[in-house]
């Protein structure tokens, strides 16, 4: 935003909200979308009589160092971390009506991140004539404990999201923004979450219109240790969290308990994410029946699917047993490609895809890597340039050509410009893509 933005009222179903307006585009962040007690379901916030200063950096849900430092750098830093974290962060151009809409899942293995964060800034998006949302939600333990006498439900992060984007309808029009058509775009666990949206079981389905599903991890749920590792996780979180001290017990315990569990987990199968939704969970099916609906209903929800051409190389440098690699380009590329099939043999229409191959020249062991989408969409080079995955001569002239190309092709497809049917993107050095 320009620094010389001026405060600018808007009203809300709710009560009224103070944004920033630069002339050009309007931002409002850490707009608390619901309220939850821990280890609840989130909750409709009640009506609130003077404005809300949505003018500053929100607090983020509280969490342990990301392992994605290696390729991001540390994008959490310096932020406050609360467990009163259900915010979103809206951008839209000042003269939008009845825009497009385009909402952002952040990943992070359901344990790191924010939708808030400076190095995810929908702005740019914004500038194309959308209007942009970025969620927050709980994670980690906050959000996906499985154990029933202590939280309500195993999927609480997932309700917190479905509740940003019951907001959304609510609310976006005080934005210029279109509730009938929404995009709601995920990388990594982000993308997953985009998956289980589309799914849930929820009387106010669509939740959405169009998806673009980044990097997904769409073989996770396939592994037979995943039952054994719910139910070693939650035997070992007893020991430290029960119903009597839940609502007590400190954050940094919590945290320390959320690491432990991890270790948990990776004894049990290092290929799994500890954390997550759980499929037959309220508000999911089982995954046999979720993958039925999804395939199904991307015949009337367009979806776009796309991956890097080394996802892996981020997870090899922290897990050095000889099979990671295979298993890993299946965990994003093979069970997508799978998935994209599926959909295609039902809708006969083959969907949106795209490969993501472009990658500093110097980065040899990185090369295009998870994650490396990001800085091409979100952002700008300054939230970015310190990232150990963007290192080398001239790379933010590049990051910046290439990601207004990048850029124009997500909003155009928000936009219904990008139809089904389309040969693959193959995002190189020299993907171009007019707006």
């Amino acid at each position: 935003m320009d620094k010389t933005a001026q405060p600018r009222e808007i009203r809300l179903a709710g009560g009224s909200i103070i944004a920033l307006d630069d002339g050009k585009l309007i931002r409002a962040r850490g707009i608390r979308y619901a309220t939850a007690v821990r280890f609840q379901e989130p909750q409709l916030l009640a009506s609130w009589d003077s404005p809300q200063d949505c003018t500053q950096p929100a607090p983020i849900c509280p969490q342990n160092p990301s392992r994605l430092g290696l390729v991001n750098g540390d994008l959490e830093k310096d932020r406050t971390q609360d467990e009163n974290c259900l915010n979103l962060t809206v951008v839209a151009p000042v003269s939008a009506e009845n825009a497009p809409v385009m909402v952002f899942v952040h990943g992070g293995a359901w344990v790191s991140g924010a939708g808030d964060l400076d190095a995810y800034s929908p702005h740019q998006l914004a500038s194309r004539g959308v209007v942009a949302v970025a969620i927050s939600h709980r994670l980690g333990v906050f959000g996906y404990l499985s154990i029933p006498d202590v939280a309500s439900s195993a999927n609480l992060g997932l309700l917190d999201q479905i509740e940003a984007l019951r907001w959304v309808k609510r609310n976006i029009a005080a934005f210029g923004g279109d509730a009938s058509n929404v995009t709601v775009f995920g990388q990594s666990a982000g993308a997953d979450s985009v998956y289980c949206l589309a799914v849930a079981d929820v009387e106010d389905q669509p939740l959405f219109h169009r998806g673009i599903l980044q990097s997904m991890p769409a073989s996770m749920r396939e592994d037979e240790n995943r039952t054994e590792m719910t139910k070693a996780m939650s035997l070992h979180a007893r020991q430290t969290v029960t119903p009597e001290n839940a609502s007590t017990i400190s954050v940094s315990t919590l945290l320390g308990v959320q690491k432990d569990l991890l270790g948990v987990a990776r004894k049990i199968s290092p290929a799994l994410l500890a954390f997550g939704p759980v499929m037959g969970e309220y508000p999911l099916p089982t995954a046999d029946k979720a993958l039925e609906r999804f395939v199904a209903t991307s015949a009337t929800r367009p979806m776009m699917f796309g991956w890097t051409s080394n996802e892996e190389t981020a997870f090899t440098q922290i897990d050095k047993r000889p099979e990671a690699e295979v298993y890993l380009h299946n965990l994003f590329q093979g069970s997508t490609e799978e998935l994209t099939r599926k959909i295609a043999a039902w809708t006969q229409q083959i969907p949106v895809t795209y490969e993501l191959t472009w990658h500093p020249a110097e980065s040899t062991t990185l090369k295009a890597t998870h994650c490396i989408d990001l800085p091409l969409l979100l952002g700008d080079w300054d939230a970015w340039k310190d990232a150990p995955s963007l290192q080398g001569v001239d790379i933010q002239q590049q990051v910046e050509r290439l990601g207004h190309a990048m850029k124009n092709l997500w909003v155009a497809f928000a936009k219904g410009n990008v139809a089904p049917g389309t040969e693959r993107f193959i995002i190189d050095k020299d993907f171009t893509f007019a707006a």
